[in-house]
């Protein structure tokens, strides 16, 4: 593999010079700081760090350039509010150190995905976000194949603590969800919360070692409760009434 590469320059990514980096066995090092005209088609394979540099400047990339860096180095669902917390990750501070020493550690890829996480959480609505209690969902939260939260919860949903846009979760939603372990429960909510457009995507924001098969495991998991809980209440709506 090459370890030479010419990338945008990190103070005018989409200007007339570029930057030469040589990839180490821990980071990057700058070899030229005014080199030729950077070309954005540069030959593969490129290191992970490499990559985010080129990437970098995201505002004339496709958004699926930004959606596939996302997903594929950063390890981060795809959506549009995704995209726009990975594009300002990318803008931001994360190289600085590149510019002022000449040398970028291989660390600098896990800053640039706290980065990206954080302020993923500043996007997301306020209604969705965790509070002390718990965190508020909505009931109509869809998860896929037709089905919402109110599915896995409709014959308990006395149960829970309401506010104005849902519902808190707290221990009785888990305790609603109770067909689901801890890590199947995260994937829910993280699907629920538009953490992800898909299962995996889910999966992978809930911290899943293995996103793709456990994603798809909760998927059928959701089905099988929802199936049960609406079985579960056409059995009461028929039921004889108890005599007094």
């Amino acid at each position: 593999m090459p370890d030479a590469f010419l990338i945008p320059a990190l103070t005018d990514p989409i200007g007339d010079y570029g930057l030469e980096i040589k990839v180490t066995e821990d980071g990057i090092q700058a070899i030229d700081l005014h080199a030729r005209p950077p070309m954005h088609g540069t030959r593969f394979p490129r290191p992970e760090l490499v990559e985010a540099l080129l990437v970098r400047g995201s505002v004339h990339w496709p958004n699926e350039t930004i959606d596939t860096f996302g997903s594929k180095v950063l390890t981060v669902p795809r959506s549009t509010r995704w995209r726009e917390a990975v594009s300002t990750a990318l803008d931001g501070d994360w190289c600085a150190p590149l510019l002022r020493t000449g040398y970028l550690p291989s660390t600098a890829l896990g800053a640039l995905r706290a980065e990206a996480r954080a302020l993923h959480r500043q996007l997301v609505p306020v209604w969705r976000r965790r509070t002390r209690h718990g965190r508020v969902l909505s009931l109509d939260a869809a998860l896929g194949d037709g089905l919402s939260l109110y599915d896995l919860v409709a014959t308990d949903v006395d149960l829970l603590e309401r506010v104005a846009v849902g519902v808190y979760e707290d221990e009785r939603l888990n305790a609603v969800l109770r067909g689901m372990d801890a890590g199947e429960r995260r994937v829910v909510f993280a699907y629920a919360e538009g953490e992800g457009s898909t299962w995996t995507e889910a999966a992978a924001a809930a911290g899943a070692a293995d996103p793709e098969s456990f994603g798809e495991r909760v998927r059928r998991k959701a089905k099988r409760l929802a199936a049960e809980q609406h079985r579960r209440g056409a059995q009461r709506r028929t039921a004889p009434p108890l005599e007094g």
